[in-house]
């Protein structure tokens, strides 16, 4: 997705006379079409929002997911290599009904790699009210303090290391969320935001408490548990093949339904198998998930028949020709094809490099041949499908 406002379209600058000095000679206020340095075409898009309530991001280009690489053949290959590999690997849906006030987490079966969360803050209920108009008529709704959610036990079911992925709304659940995760046992990584556009109900509505902005948008904390290093890690995570923004419509305000893709940013950055959500409803069921919620409108778990998903080891390739590395069964593996193209460090690069040529010279020497002269190290670039033809 290219960033910004990548879809302006050219406005020409407004021409006229400057203030009080004619048709542009005098010491007159030199304005816009006499200033060349001013003379550039540009959008006021916070001006329109003002005018129109159409929101900025209505005009960012390529938005829509299905077709947001089409003008990047080689990140689409990516994309479509890595959805393959996922879809090939993912346990059938799974699901359970229960009350997360009562439910023991630790009765699932298995520890986690990935859990995503969505709590019901109260944010949400203030949202629902706004959009009724009538606070009382909300009273059913579910709320859950900051203190409760707290009291999950997610630093029981997650391994190490392992992803937390928590939403957090637009207002004080940030500053909470960040505290939870730190109960947990998790660090800070990375805030992703969803930007909402308003392309369909051009409406806007103000439910932060002394917000002096228009909310538009929400943010789902990252957490990371243990330590994961990109350049020698490459089972655990896959970094960089999405961005940290998800551009989309906002839902019928009152809904807490989230983008879909926010999952497909999880698949692709976190290899684990064993992904769990908590708070889910009937629309979140997905394929290699398991998904825990009192909304659900039934179950199909069992503790032993989900952890067998996960027994075992996995066969992981990284490049033609070598033998395939031997990988725990919840974890994905990878192909020569997604190696070859998804982004790379130099570091990366170099130790791949050299790994192989110490396999080239083991296997040299026993088959009986000469060592060859070592060769001299290539210059390594960040290897991004962006750079490549």
């Amino acid at each position: 997705m290219e960033g910004g406002a990548g879809g302006r379209a050219p406005m020409r600058g407004r021409g006229g006379r400057g203030r009080g000095g004619g048709g542009g000679g005098g010491g007159g206020f030199r304005g816009p079409a006499s200033n060349p340095r001013l003379q550039r075409a540009k959008n006021d898009f916070c001006q329109h929002f003002v005018d129109t309530g159409e929101r900025p991001a209505n005009f960012i280009r390529d938005s829509d997911v299905q077709q947001r690489f089409d003008e990047y053949p080689r990140l689409k290959e990516l994309i479509a290599a890595k959805d393959k590999r996922i879809a090939d690997r993912a346990a059938p849906s799974t699901y359970k009904r229960v009350d997360l006030r009562t439910f023991d987490l630790t009765m699932l079966g298995t520890k986690f790699d990935v859990v995503l969360i969505d709590p019901p803050w109260e944010e949400y209920r203030r949202r629902k009210s706004v959009a009724t108009g009538e606070l009382d008529d909300c009273e059913d709704v579910e709320v859950w303090s900051p203190q409760e959610i707290m009291n999950l036990r997610i630093d029981a079911i997650t391994d190490t290391p392992s992803f937390c992925f928590l939403w957090c709304g637009a207002g004080v659940g940030l500053t909470w969320g960040r505290a939870m995760l730190r109960k947990w046992g998790f660090r800070r990584c990375e805030d992703i935001c969803w930007i909402k556009s308003n392309r369909e109900s051009k409406k806007n509505h103000d439910y932060i408490p002394d917000s002096v902005v228009t909310p538009t948008a929400e943010h789902c904390l990252v957490g990371i548990k243990g330590t994961v290093r990109r350049n020698y890690d490459g089972h655990i995570i896959h970094a960089n093949v999405d961005t940290d923004v998800m551009v989309g419509e906002e839902p019928p305000y009152g809904a807490t339904t989230k983008p879909t893709e926010l999952y497909s940013i999880i698949e692709h950055f976190a290899q684990g198998r064993r992904r769990l959500e908590l708070f889910g409803e009937d629309h979140n069921l997905r394929r290699g998930w398991l998904t825990l919620g009192k909304e659900l409108s039934g179950s199909n778990h069992e503790a032993a028949a989900w952890a067998r998903h996960f027994d075992g080891t996995v066969e992981s390739f990284n490049a033609e020709g070598e033998p395939p590395t031997l990988l725990p069964n919840h974890l994905n593996g990878t192909t020569p094809q997604i190696e070859g193209i998804r982004p790379k460090s130099p570091t990366q690069l170099r130790e791949e490099y050299t790994k192989r040529v110490e396999r080239e010279a083991k296997a040299r020497e026993e088959r009986g041949e000469p060592p060859l002269p070592m060769p001299e190290m290539p210059r390594f670039v960040e290897q991004h499908p962006f750079n490549m033809g």
